[in-house]
């Protein structure tokens, strides 16, 4: 499971670096390939470090991840 967390972590970096907010769930899955149902999964259980210019991660209009306001 770490192996494919840090496979959305790498994913998630290259879609920050696009300056992009708000990200959908589709655009982790076109960087790993992964299966939609396990992006969500390692999502929900919090194991991947989101960089700090993502606010929000959605599948469709579901929000999955929230930045919390510190």
């Amino acid at each position: 499971m770490e192996r494919f967390a840090k496979a959305v972590e790498k994913a998630l970096i290259k879609i920050a670096e696009r300056d992009l907010k708000e990200v959908d769930i589709s655009e982790i899955w076109v960087e790993t390939s992964l299966p939609k149902d396990f992006i969500l999964e390692i999502l929900k259980k919090g194991k991947v470090k989101v960089p700090e210019s993502i606010s929000v991660i959605k599948n469709k209009e579901e929000v999955i991840w929230k930045r919390s306001r510190s």
